[in-house]
């Protein structure tokens, strides 16, 4: 194993390049083994403003880590005879209800994200409210069949344990969990009492365009929470002890905190496959990724480990727990919890702290024609495509003398930069409302070469660029709610079909998703078949779709493009 003096010597220094390149203000990471803390490095800044660094004491939202809390209360309270994993949700909560052609679901079900439950439905603040309606919305697919994350199954399970308790959730998790972690300094629901202690939370100023590398940031919304898909705030040291009892196999210096069993089920019941892994490293070294009841297990370079991410509007973390070397991270940041710089803050230290060579992309975003893995010789030329509005309008991609991707037209010039998904932004006028995809495929001798954004396909000088001749549809436009979750999103029509694109976001899609029409006005939100999310489009006005509801959550047309 690499020292811990080296480790944090790298760290620091990756950390500080992610303040400086990436939307990351500050965090903290602590490494653990079992019995001790290996390093702990708090890093950037905990409120921008007042020019506070980040301190071992600032509370950070954990976000969906929270699940794992949930997992093992749910199976503490199986392991004393009070619930049974394999029962239908409504032995529990009678009065819950949702559309589906299949059996209803069980706990089981819902702790390893195979119920067939949408994502989330963040219309409502409170547990009862969006567990009550969703009467409203539809199962995709019979339970145990596949994975979907969802969100709201784990708000149904923090209802089973105040039911099943007789107590609010949140005391459940304090008295069971975070009081025997020692997790002395962390809260098990946020709320406005703790305020104070919460390092600010940042999101891109601008939400209705995709954050370029240069633009501001700006506080978070804040609101409370107690529901059960992310509830807890926790210190660094705090959620580090939770990692060394992970480590320790549900002990924490010298005490069971959760049984053998629990432990057990909580790693080794395994759904069809879990969390997708950062895209940004190309060498995470992840050879099998599972979702247990509460938490990833996963093959890392041969060894057994446990990870977790967590994204809450304004804060990002991520956990990582090695069996085999007995070594642990936390990491919390707070950034948005779209960024995933804490996961790829976590699994750079568990690669050096267990010696291996990790292979890290840099951390600027510039598109540089060195980059491997970003880059690809075809995206460079003249690309053409008609704009919704029939304009033939032609991009040239180019390299400067320093071997960055530049774009130019319409009497401008932009750097294209990289994301830490496989999508690309530009602060270019023409192009920087939406994300931009490269798509590259060999037909025989041809090769078709795409650059996607938004309603554009902008297809390789010369192409065949004939106006459609037809209307918009009538939802084509820009959408927003006031959720801080998602909130805002676009439906354009690009090449025949209608995407629904959001420019970033906690909940939002990371990807352009196909809106596949089911039946009228109802379509299914991606083009897997067992999506379970649905956009139901509104009344009309004057030819244009005044509203549309995403799983339960309604949007209402903007007036900005």
């Amino acid at each position: 194993m690499t020292s811990s003096e080296t480790v944090l010597r790298r760290l620091r220094e990756l950390a500080h390049e992610f303040t400086q390149h990436w939307p990351v203000p500050g965090g903290i990471i602590v490494a653990v083994s079992r019995d001790a803390t290996l390093l702990e490095l708090p890093f950037g800044q905990a409120n921008i403003d007042a020019a506070l660094p980040v301190g071992r004491d600032h509370l950070f939202a954990i976000g969906s880590i929270s699940k794992a809390f949930v997992g093992l209360t749910i199976l503490q309270l199986a392991g004393e005879g009070k619930l049974d994993l394999d029962k239908p949700i409504t032995t529990y909560l009678p009065w819950f209800s949702v559309g589906s052609d299949y059996p209803m679901f069980s706990l089981r079900h819902l702790l390893n994200h195979s119920a067939g439950l949408p994502a989330g439905t963040d219309s409502l603040p409170d547990e009862l409210g969006q567990g009550w309606w969703l009467r409203e919305l539809s199962t995709g697919f019979e339970p145990g069949t596949a994975f979907h994350y969802s969100n709201i199954g784990y708000i149904l399970l923090g209802l089973v344990v105040s039911a099943v308790t007789g107590r609010p959730t949140v005391e459940a998790y304090r008295e069971r969990l975070l009081e025997p972690l020692g997790m002395a300094d962390s809260v098990a629901c946020i709320s406005n009492r703790e305020r104070h202690r919460f390092a600010v939370g940042y999101a891109p100023m601008a939400d209705d365009r995709p954050w370029v590398p240069g633009d501001v940031l700006a506080p978070a919304t804040w609101f409370e929470t107690n529901t059960s898909d992310g509830n807890i705030a926790a210190t660094g040291p705090d959620l580090a002890r939770f990692v060394r009892m992970l480590l320790g196999a549900g002990r924490l210096d010298g005490r069971a905190v959760a049984s053998e069993n629990a432990y057990q089920q909580l790693t080794g019941l395994l759904a069809p496959c879990g969390e997708p892994i950062v895209e940004f490293l190309a060498d995470a070294g992840v050879e099998k990724s599972v979702y247990g009841l509460g938490i990833n297990v996963e093959t890392i370079r041969g060894a057994r480990c446990l990870t977790h991410g967590g994204g809450m509007v304004g804060y990002a973390t991520f956990i990582l727990a090695d069996l085999d070397h007995d070594v642990g991270i936390a990491v919390l940041t707070n950034a948005n919890g779209d960024c995933p710089a804490a996961q790829v803050l976590a699994r750079a230290a568990h690669a050096w702290l267990t010696g291996a060579e990790m292979e890290m992309p840099a951390t600027e975003l510039d598109l540089d024609v060195r980059d491997p893995l970003a880059f690809e010789p075809a995206m460079l030329g003249d690309f053409s495509a008609r704009t919704p509005e029939g304009e033939l309008i032609t991009l040239t991609f180019t390299v400067d003398e320093n071997g960055k991707v530049l774009v130019s037209g319409k009497s401008a010039t932009a750097r294209v930069f990289k994301t830490w998904s496989t999508r690309y932004v530009t602060n270019h006028p023409a192009l920087s409302t939406f994300h931009l995809t490269f798509a590259s495929t060999q037909n025989g001798d041809d090769q078709e070469v795409i650059w996607n954004c938004g309603p554009l396909e902008l297809r390789r000088v010369p192409a065949p660029l004939t106006k459609s001749g037809k209307a918009a549809p009538a939802c084509v436009g820009h959408y927003r709610s006031h959720s801080p979750w998602f909130t805002n999103f676009r439906i354009v029509s690009r090449g025949g079909r209608l995407f629904l694109i959001a420019p970033g976001g906690v909940e939002a899609p990371g990807e352009d998703l196909e809106l596949v029409e089911l039946k009228s006005s109802v379509f299914r939100i991606g083009a897997e078949l067992h999506a379970p999310e649905r956009l139901v489009l509104g009344p009309m006005v004057d030819g244009k779709i005044v509203s549309v509801t995403r799983d339960g959550n309604r949007y209402s047309r903007t007036f900005t493009d």
